[in-house]
């Protein structure tokens, strides 16, 4: 698919294909002794002096530089657009495998674009499947790779600049799933420094709800709260649905954390409004669910709405169809509202039916175990519970989220201290050592 003839060789070749003599081909950019600086090879074609050339030659940048097939690349990037829609999907062993073939190709580190999107693309499918730690590999090299690359026309450094937004934003998520909060405030921190000064765009305040989410589970109150008014005033200075709605989404989050009921009731209806406004059950069933937990955990007294709002969320999900870890995190949600309303037998059978999903991985996969033995323990089930505890802390060990594994451990191995089985106990323990160690 690559020859082995030089860049000016192809110039040369083409250049004679179409009949052009050096001064037709120079146009008013170039002198003729460039052109004949190029073909020789005694001179390097920037990307900017490939645009021009190649879009006169009628080729593309990449087959003048490498000699690569514009038929050849169509391929590729039909392949990477498949292995995407195979990601956004839920068939994530289709979208792994694809996504591994098209990064042992030939061709792709030739292409700055498609690489960006099958590396990042990868990154995400190993995301879903549960794999954090590689996640984290792949998106921080990316990272690296982007950020040191230059470009030289506007349009490209917009794409740029937009791929290095969306790379932190998916590490910045990656560290927090992994429970490395500070890890995950510095990577969104890092790249607000970097990239703020150049404009705030949708994908930025997304990046900033990212980090806020960070600020949350970390107890930063009042870095927290003022980081939420500045996102909630910068996008609605930006003024579009998509960034009002990531500041809405999260700043309701915040109001609940806050005690800030009025504020919560606003923020979340307007968020609401606004994904109506954007459409898509997928994005709406994500979001009702997010309310609905939220409310669980910090305004908990008004279940009916809360069982109103994970039922049409769930519904949405189904429709949209929603990836499989997304229905049974709602599901979890649902199991969490039996549990507080006394319906024992009804969490557990939502539990017990998530846990046996086999293709469940990652933090919902620990979610419903966690859950699984906190309804044993509830029921005085507790060798159940102990055993729901520990395949929760093999799942955070596996996932390499080594400090959420160590805690796992030490109340699996309370669980087990409490039912006199001494020998589960004590592995438990080593394993929490492990892992607090590692």
């Amino acid at each position: 698919m690559i020859g082995d003839s030089t860049a000016g060789w192809r110039l040369r070749t083409l250049r004679k294909q179409a009949g052009m003599t050096w001064s037709q081909l120079a146009g008013p950019e170039f002198a003729e002794d460039d052109i004949a600086a190029y073909e020789a090879g005694e001179e390097t074609m920037s990307p900017l002096v490939l645009g021009i050339l190649a879009e006169r030659l009628g080729c593309s940048p990449v087959h003048l530089q490498h000699g690569v097939a514009a038929q050849d690349m169509a391929v590729l990037r039909s392949r990477a657009d498949r292995a995407d829609k195979a990601l956004r999907d839920g068939r994530l062993e289709v979208a792994v495998q694809e996504f591994t073939r098209l990064r042992s190709e030939p061709a792709l580190p030739l292409v700055p674009q498609l690489r960006w999107q099958v590396e990042y693309g990868y990154a995400l499918a190993l995301e879903a499947t549960g794999d954090r730690r590689a996640a984290i590999d792949r998106l921080t090299t990316l990272l690296e790779q982007v950020s040191s690359e230059q470009v030289e026309m506007a349009d490209q450094e917009i794409r740029h600049r937009e791929q290095r937004i969306s790379i932190a934003l998916a590490l910045c998520r990656c560290h927090r799933e992994v429970g490395d909060l500070g890890a995950a405030v510095r990577v969104g921190e890092a790249a607000l420094e970097r990239e703020e000064p150049l404009g705030w765009t949708d994908r930025l305040v997304e990046l900033g709800a990212t980090l806020l989410a960070a600020y949350m589970e970390r107890g930063q109150y009042a870095r927290m709260a003022q980081f939420n008014e500045q996102l909630l005033e910068v996008a609605d200075w930006i003024g579009s649905t998509r960034a009002q709605l990531a500041a809405a989404w999260n700043g309701a989050a915040v109001a609940m954390v806050l005690g800030d009921r009025d504020n919560a009731e606003l923020l979340s209806k307007r968020a609401l409004r606004l994904q109506e406004e954007r459409g898509g059950r997928l994005a709406s069933g994500r979001l009702r669910m997010f309310l609905a937990e939220h409310m669980l955990l910090h305004m908990p007294d008004d279940l009916a709405r809360i069982e109103e709002m994970l039922a049409a969320a769930h519904a949405d999900l189904i429709a949209a169809p929603a990836h499989p870890g997304d229905v049974a995190s709602c599901e979890l949600a649902l199991a969490r509202v039996d549990l507080v309303r006394g319906r024992a037998v009804q969490a557990r059978e939502r539990a017990q039916q998530i846990v046996r999903h086999r293709d469940l991985v990652g933090p919902v996969a620990v979610e419903a175990h966690e859950l699984l033995a906190a309804i044993d323990q509830t029921a005085g089930d507790l060798p159940g519970a102990a055993a729901a505890q520990a395949r929760a802390a093999e799942i955070l060990q596996a996932m390499v989220a080594l400090p959420r594994a160590s805690r796992a451990w030490r109340a699996a191995a309370d669980l087990h201290g409490q039912v006199g089985a001494a020998d589960q106990e004590h592995r438990a323990l080593v394993q929490a050592l492990q892992c607090a160690h590692m």
